[in-house]
């Protein structure tokens, strides 16, 4: 199974991000993350709609993995129940 690679995010200061919102949720919605920043410091996110779930995915996965790794004789014994 392959992974997407998540897309490379880029920062718009919100004073910016004001008048370009309509470009930046196009950018958004073609696949990249834009951070808006205050005083240089993030604040909030755009991103694509999918990429919350997708994150929370490869989360999930890693967290079952590491599960796996730590507690084997646990998973064997809910394999034989």
């Amino acid at each position: 199974m392959t992974h997407e690679p998540l897309p490379t995010p880029h920062e718009v200061p919100v004073s910016e991000a004001r008048p370009r919102l309509a470009e930046l949720v196009d950018e958004a919605a073609g696949g990249s993350v834009v951070y808006l920043t205050k005083h240089g410091r993030r604040v909030a996110a755009i991103v694509p709609a999918d990429l919350p779930e997708k994150a929370g995915d490869v989360q999930v996965r890693a967290l079952a993995r590491q599960f796996a790794e730590r507690h084997p004789a646990l998973l064997e014994r809910l394999r034989d129940a």
